[in-house]
């Protein structure tokens, strides 16, 4: 019998980009995947559409209750809001830093940029974003790649609020199909 694959985890605070977050779920779920939603905020959570507040969406677990060991890979849609509200959550700093010390897929989308600076995982990663971040993540010892939309560093993947939606999945999906491929230590 073939081994049931774990699920994507996507973390999301009020405000999150709602086209990119249903883009991505879409993409995720037609490939077969499945997609668990990791909130602070609750059972609901809300998306931020065309300059306003949006629908809600169903958080399937709450971010202090998350494990890295229990899904496949991360995704942190984009939103400004959303990223105002994780950037100071413990729990999202914690599952980041365990994603990305277990090479586990990471996507990151424009405004959720900021929250690997705090996470202490940029030092010395080539990342995709927008002139607004650069200062900050130049600190923290990334290299911005200003003239990219899409960069793949290692287990990373970064991309700016602009960029192809397709694109950034199929390279994310091919980490996941790699990291799967890897048989896992007993």
């Amino acid at each position: 019998m073939a081994e049931e694959k774990l699920a994507i985890a996507i973390i999301a605070a009020a405000g999150f980009a709602e086209t990119t977050f249903t883009d991505t779920q879409k993409t995720l779920l037609a490939q077969g995947r499945k997609v668990k939603v990791i909130s602070p905020d609750g059972g609901l959570v809300q998306g931020w559409h065309d300059g306003a507040w949006g629908h809600h969406f169903m958080a399937d677990e709450d971010i202090a209750e998350s494990l890295a060991a229990d899904y496949a890979g991360l995704i942190l849609p984009d939103g400004k809001n959303s990223a105002d509200t994780l950037i100071e959550n413990v729990h999202t700093k914690r599952l980041i830093s365990a994603f990305m010390d277990a090479e586990q897929p990471v996507l990151v989308v424009g405004d959720a940029l900021r929250l690997l600076v705090p996470a202490g995982v940029v030092a010395a990663r080539r990342i995709a974003g927008a002139a607004e971040v650069d200062e900050e993540v130049s600190r923290a010892g990334a290299e911005l790649v200003a003239d990219q939309n899409l960069v793949t560093d290692g287990n990373l993947i970064t991309a700016t609020s602009d960029s192809n939606s397709g694109a950034r999945l199929e390279a994310f999906l091919g980490l996941i199909v790699e990291s799967e491929a890897v048989p896992q230590a007993a």
